[in-house]
């Protein structure tokens, strides 16, 4: 990717589109109005519910995966709106290879099995290729807080804390993708960053995990707000001055912008309306509706030949 078009990429994520969304969404507001959240209502990615209690394998054991992942991504996002502080958060920022280059051409390759091995080098994903996401960021006048969601649940199986293990260690590598890309726009704002178990108690786990001040649990949940608000008491950025609240607002469009832009880099402004948002989910839960009454009347219609009597018998 040419310096050229990589400058050219960040001035459309800033500019065309992320300060769009900021002077719509993001100004006007009262210091005790509560924060802005983008969307605001949560991506609802999963319509249907998959059946409790029963032993799913394959794509369904996946899916059901990933639907935990959400749900656990939803607690915390209500808890966010009880923010009552005029802070940015941002739900679900995913950015390819091309975007992320765009802020920081020159960045280290991430992949835990690297064909090129596992000695330090230069990214060599395909522009359009998935780079990186983040679960929530919080931007406040004085800091910036990074939150990677995982919906594990203990299942007190030896295996528990090798997984426990393995999603903070992924989560640590999201974190600090995110923290380089946040401090390639604005390099003194003050990051904090947090790896959240909405599913798991700290009862489960053992004392390093709780020794770890990054790392949150069930009973956290009920003080991020506070957690929130000491991240802006314990900042360590400069006092607030003009520069620093255009410094902030830089950082807030590049953020929303790089949210809006989807992988082909293209964007609709709407993403971020409240009626859009409600109009997708009416959408899915249509399609969900369709798709279940098909595979019902194809099950009926299966249990009915299988059940078939014969003729001469109804005689």
């Amino acid at each position: 990717m040419s310096s050229q078009s990589a400058l050219g990429l960040r001035k459309k994520i800033e500019h065309t589109i992320g300060q769009q969304i900021f002077q719509k969404h993001c100004q006007k507001r009262t210091e005790h109005s509560g924060p802005t959240i983008v969307p605001p209502i949560p991506n609802n990615k999963f319509i249907d519910k998959l059946p409790e209690g029963e032993v799913l394998e394959g794509a369904n054991l996946a899916e059901k995966k990933h639907q935990e992942a959400y749900e656990a991504e939803v607690k915390v996002y209500r808890c966010l709106e009880e923010v009552n502080t005029n802070n940015l958060v941002i739900h679900q920022l995913d950015y390819t290879h091309e975007q992320y280059s765009a802020f920081i051409p020159e960045h280290r390759c991430n992949k835990t099995k690297c064909k090129k091995g596992s000695e330090d080098h230069f990214c060599h994903k395909t522009l359009r290729e998935h780079e990186g996401e983040c679960d929530f960021i919080v931007i406040g006048d004085k800091f910036v807080a990074v939150i990677e969601v995982k919906g594990l649940s203990l299942q007190k199986t030896g295996e528990d804390m090798i997984k426990l293990d393995g999603c903070c260690d992924s989560a640590v590598m999201q974190r600090k993708r995110m923290r380089d890309l946040i401090r390639s726009i604005n390099p003194l704002v003050t990051v904090f960053e947090f790896t959240m178990f909405p599913n798991i108690s700290m009862e489960e786990v053992e004392e390093q995990y709780l020794s770890d001040e990054t790392i949150l649990f069930r009973e956290d949940l009920e003080n991020l707000v506070l957690i929130i608000y000491c991240c802006e008491a314990f900042s360590l950025s400069p006092v607030t001055t003009l520069s620093m609240k255009t410094a902030r607002e830089m950082l807030c469009c590049s953020l929303l912008g790089l949210w809006c832009v989807n992988q082909d880099n293209k964007w609709d402004l709407d993403e971020c309306s409240l009626s859009k948002c409600v109009k997708d989910v009416d959408n899915k839960l249509k399609s969900s509706l369709v798709i279940r009454k098909l595979v019902e009347e194809a099950e009926l219609s299966h249990g009915l030949k299988k059940k078939k009597v014969p003729t001469a018998t109804l005689r």
